[in-house]
């Protein structure tokens, strides 16, 4: 693997993530690489341990995980959704004048049947 940043052949070896725990908590914790686009969780890992690479003339460091589980889009796929597409045309009860979505078999309001 080259560097991204000084453009020289990078080392390869075992990336250990470290996990550390705070007294009577430390058996509940454990390792998460996780990420981000910008504040946005994208993607994670539960592993610890993976192959990685130095790069020593610059200090880089990077690890390659596997089999990361995706919990968010990309901003490529993140769109806002358009709730207008999925609204249904709507009619009004000849009883009360109650607006309602068109698939109504009675009216909620005073029961009027369709």
């Amino acid at each position: 693997m080259i560097c991204g940043s000084c453009g020289k052949r990078m080392k390869i070896g075992k990336f250990v993530v470290g996990v550390h725990g705070v007294g009577a908590m430390s058996s509940y914790a454990y390792p998460t690489i996780s990420w981000y686009e910008g504040d946005k969780l994208v993607a994670e890992a539960d592993r610890s341990e993976t192959t990685g690479f130095f790069c020593q003339d610059c200090g880089v460091v990077a690890g390659v995980f596997f089999r990361v589980r995706q919990v968010g889009f990309t901003k490529d796929y993140d769109y806002d959704i358009d709730d207008s597409i999925d609204k249904l045309p709507k009619k009004s009860c000849p009883e009360c004048r109650a607006e309602l979505d068109i698939d109504y078999p009675r009216c909620p309001e005073c029961g009027y049947v369709f």
